[in-house]
C-alpha cells in the first residue's frame, strides 16, 4: 500500500534578497535539503529539531502554502504540483499562530463560516463539534466573541475546526506551544483519541518533546534542512540497549571510575558526556537491568553520587540536544 504522505528528494531554497538596487544580494538559504519521508495510513509521525531546522517549512510545503524548489510530494496519491486543490481537500492544518479566525464573530459563528466553505450543514457541524466542545470545556465560551478568548481557548477552537472537517490527513505545528500544562494535556488527549478513532495520518512538529513522546508512533530529527529517523540514540547494535546515568560529578572522575572497573563483559560499551553542568554516562549492554547494579556499585565505590537513572529505549531530549549541539556547523546554502 502506498504511503498517505510521500515525500521524495524534497528541496526548498529561498532566494537571497537585496536591500537596495546596488547592495549585494544575501546568500540563498537551503531550508529543506533532499528530504525523504513516507507516512502510512493512521500513523502519527513526530518531528523534532531546533528552531530553523526546517520543520515548519516542511509542513508548509506539504500543505501547499509553499511551493517546493524540486522533489516530489504526494498526499493520498495526489501530486502537489499538478493537483494542488485535491491535496488541500484531504488535509487539515493547525498552526502555532492562528490568525484566520474573525475576532468579532463568536466561536460558533466562526465554525459555521469556515465549515460552510466546505458545504457542511449546520446540523452536521453541531453533531460533530458539540462533543469536542464539551470535551475541551469550551461550551460556555462558544457564544462569546473570539477576541475575548485566551491563547488556550483559541488553540482549542482551532483543533475543533480541524477535527470537524474529518480530513484523512492532519498537519500540526507545535500544537501545545504557549499553553499551560492543563490545556496542553487536554490537547494531547484530544489528538490521541480523535486521530486514533478516525485513523487519521498525522505529521506533528513540536518543540515540546512531551507532545512527541506521548503521541508519535515514529520520530524524525531535522537539522539544517535534513531529516533523519530517530530509531536509537546511538549507532550501537540492535541487540544492545542503553542505560543513562546522570551524575553531578566532573566527567574526568566518572571516566576514571569506569576505567578502574573490570566489567568482564566485552559487549558493554560506555561513553561520558558533559551537559548543563552535569555528567551523562551512557552504558550500552544487552541487559541493562542486570548490568546496572554493578555499574552503580563501581560509581559508589569511587565516591561518586548518582543523580538519576533512565532506562528508556530512546530519549528525545537527548536527541534534541545532540541536534542543537550541531548548530555551530555551517548552514547549507548556495551563494548567488
Amino acid at each position: 500500500m502506498d504511503p498517505v504522505i510521500d515525500v521524495r528528494a524534497l528541496v526548498k531554497r529561498f532566494r537571497g534578497t537585496r536591500r537596495t538596487a546596488f547592495a549585494p544580494a544575501t546568500p540563498d538559504s537551503l531550508a529543506l535539503d533532499h528530504v525523504d519521508l513516507a507516512i502510512p495510513e493512521g500513523q502519527i509521525y513526530g518531528l523534532i529539531g531546533a528552531n530553523g531546522a526546517g520543520k515548519t517549512t516542511l509542513l508548509k510545503v506539504i500543505s501547499t502554502l509553499l511551493l517546493p524548489t524540486s522533489g516530489e510530494v504526494r498526499v493520498l496519491g495526489h501530486d502537489l504540483r499538478t493537483e494542488e486543490a485535491a491535496v488541500r481537500s484531504c488535509l487539515g492544518l493547525v498552526t502555532n499562530s492562528e490568525r484566520s479566525f474573525y475576532y468579532r464573530l463568536t466561536g460558533w459563528q466562526n465554525l459555521r463560516y469556515f465549515t460552510g466553505l466546505y458545504g457542511m450543514s449546520r446540523s452536521t457541524l453541531e453533531a460533530r463539534a458539540r462533543p469536542l466542545v464539551m470535551k475541551l470545556g469550551l461550551l460556555s465560551a462558544m457564544d462569546r466573541d473570539y477576541r475575548t478568548y485566551s491563547t488556550g481557548m483559541q488553540r482549542k477552537l482551532a483543533f475543533i475546526r480541524a477535527f470537524v472537517l474529518e480530513t484523512p490527513v492532519l498537519l500540526l505545528d507545535e500544537p501545545t506551544s504557549s499553553l499551560d500544562p492543563l490545556s496542553s494535556e487536554e490537547i494531547r488527549s484530544l489528538i490521541a483519541e480523535e486521530c486514533r478513532a478516525r485513523h487519521q495520518t498525522v505529521l506533528l512538529s513540536a518543540n515540546n518533546l512531551l507532545d512527541v513522546e506521548r503521541l508519535a508512533d515514529r520520530v524524525g530529527k531535522m537539522a539544517h534542512g535534513q531529516l533523519t529517523p530517530v530509531e536509537s540514540t546511538s549507532d550501537l547494535d540492535e541487540s544492545l540497549r542503553v542505560a543513562r546515568i546522570w551524575l553531578k560529578e566532573p566527567p574526568g572522575r566518572v571516566e576514571a571510575a569506569l576505567e578502574a572497573w573490570p566489567p568482564g563483559h566485552p559487549d558493554i560499551r560506555w561513553e561520558v558526556r558533559e551537559r548543563n553542568q552535569r555528567t551523562l554516562l551512557r552504558v550500552a549492554t544487552e541487559d541493562p537491568q542486570r548490568t546496572l547494579p554493578a555499574i552503580l556499585q563501581a560509581l559508589l565505590t569511587a565516591g561518586l553520587a548518582v543523580d538519576s537513572v533512565d532506562l528508556r529505549p530512546v530519549d528525545l531530549e537527548e536527541e534534541f540536544l545532540l541536534t542543537a549541539s550541531e548548530a555551530e556547523a555551517p548552514v547549507p546554502g548556495v551563494s548567488p
